[in-house]
């Protein structure tokens, strides 16, 4: 949630966090979702002035962020020793395994009649006049009453098919896993210059690397990372990548010098300037978009789905994201 500006990106997670908590029991399977904590330090003037803006922003929307000192950052999270000037900090920020949310939601839907064709490369999509009709894959093709398109990164390929332009491209994000250890801080930790790059857009520096401290409380390993480059469809990892995360780190927290990597990857985040695209795609007609989520597809994936089966069913004439949110938050 601290990482998220003002808006309707913010109003999305807010709403996507109040159905967190239910996941596990409605999908049937532990998500692992925990309330954890997520403190961003600032270690320059302008990065401090960003985030003490971030945070009004933050606050007038209604989320519980505080701006805390050096000292609190450390108590916060004692692995902290690097310059600091302050941090900003939010107490109901929270963590899942992106690995059982999406086993876990694919599991319920099959349960529901769900057919998943894995390894299938979609190869193009079919028209009756204006209207889409069949989804053309390396299996087979696929009748369809309407066709989403989630395809991450390589969305704006996919729209091309049924006849849409989407500004949506590749960004690189990699990451670095340390060993299992006891009693590590569970407080996330993120440098203030990883927004900056995150909220840059293709103007921020390329391969620019930040702290970034994420406790895995379950499995006990420490995640680093991760990088913001814009590198096409390259999901290589590299070693200028990989040594700057570990820097970055054992900078701002030297004890994390001692523990091993045990493994480390690279993964394409579908980045939008405008931030997520859902609904109305453009092109054909019932062709619909769940796209441009950035770093954040598995912060807002319930509230994607939720949104996207509530337009499906309307025949998308309940297509004003914002007033679906307004009658969330109300129903709430």
């Amino acid at each position: 949630m601290a990482t998220k500006k003002a808006g309707l990106s913010l109003e999305l997670a807010m709403a996507s966090q109040r159905m967190y908590p239910g996941l596990s029991a409605e999908l049937g399977m532990d998500v692992e979702y925990l309330v954890q904590g997520n403190l961003i330090v600032a270690e320059s003037e302008t990065e401090a002035a960003y985030i003490e803006e971030l945070a009004k922003a933050q606050r007038d929307a209604g989320v519980p962020v505080e701006m805390v000192s050096a000292e609190r950052c450390r108590e916060l999270n004692g692995l902290l020793e690097g310059r600091l000037l302050s941090g900003m900090y939010c107490a109901t920020d929270a963590q899942v395994d992106p690995f059982k949310v999406t086993h876990a939601f694919a599991r319920a839907a099959q349960n529901h009649g769900a057919r998943i064709f894995a390894g299938t490369p979609v190869q193009g999509i079919e028209r009756d006049g204006a209207r889409v009709t069949t989804v053309v894959t390396s299996k087979g093709n696929l009748r369809a009453q309407w066709i989403i398109n989630a395809a991450g990164a390589h969305a704006a390929e996919i729209g091309k098919m049924a006849g849409a332009m989407h500004q949506v491209k590749p960004r690189r994000g990699q990451i670095v896993i340390l060993e299992a250890r006891d009693a590590m801080p569970i407080v996330r930790v993120s440098g203030a210059s990883q927004l900056l790059a995150k909220h840059g857009g293709a103007s921020a520096p390329s391969a620019l690397v930040s702290l970034g401290y994420t406790n895995r409380a379950v499995s006990g390993t420490i995640m680093l990372g991760s990088t913001n480059e814009f590198v096409g469809f390259d999901s290589r990892t590299t070693l200028e990548g990989i040594a700057g995360i570990c820097r970055s780190a054992a900078d701002f927290m030297p004890g994390l010098a001692k523990l091993n990597a045990v493994r480390a990857w690279a993964g394409l985040r579908p980045y939008s300037s405008t931030g997520p695209i859902l609904g109305n795609g453009g092109g054909a007609d019932r062709y619909a978009v769940a796209i441009g989520h950035g770093g954040d597809g598995v912060a807002l994936a319930p509230i994607t789905g939720l949104y996207m089966a509530d337009y499906i069913a309307s025949e998308g004439r309940r297509s004003d994201l914002p007033a679906f949110l307004s009658r969330l938050k109300a129903a709430h």
